[in-house]
């Protein structure tokens, strides 16, 4: 979990099941967090959490996901090792649309593997948004 800091100047904003004012620090999945300071904008790392996705070596954390002109290119990732995750964490990954091109491959490796139907529950929820 990375902790991210709401640095807009009014305003809430709610995202993977924490809710911020400014000045707020909530902790996030790493993917969320990347989202939420690179893309959304009004967020920032919180002392030191900015960069540790990157090894000493310059290499990725498990986790991290690099998804590009369609394609999966993840190692660990919550649509290739759902079972890493607890579904809260796999529910915030889902809010950052990140996924969305990969929900049936994670529905089939989490019925491969643990089978929880919160999981099955988010990525549902997650489909409704997008079709919605």
């Amino acid at each position: 979990m990375e902790t991210v800091r709401y640095t807009a100047d009014g305003g809430r904003y709610r995202t993977g099941g924490v809710t911020f004012e400014p000045g707020d620090e909530g902790e996030v999945a790493p993917g969320l967090a990347e989202h939420l300071v690179d893309d959304v904008g009004g967020f920032e790392y919180v002392d030191g959490d900015a960069g540790d996705t990157e090894d000493k070596d310059g290499g990725s954390d498990e986790g991290e996901s690099d998804v590009a002109d369609g394609s999966l290119e993840t190692k660990n990732s919550v649509v290739t090792a759902p079972e890493e995750f607890t579904i809260e964490e796999i529910e915030a990954e889902l809010e950052t649309g990140e996924w969305d091109d990969h929900l049936e491959m994670l529905r089939e490796n989490e019925e491969a593997g643990k089978d929880r139907s919160g999981v099955y529950d988010a990525i549902g929820v997650r489909r409704a948004e997008i079709e919605g």
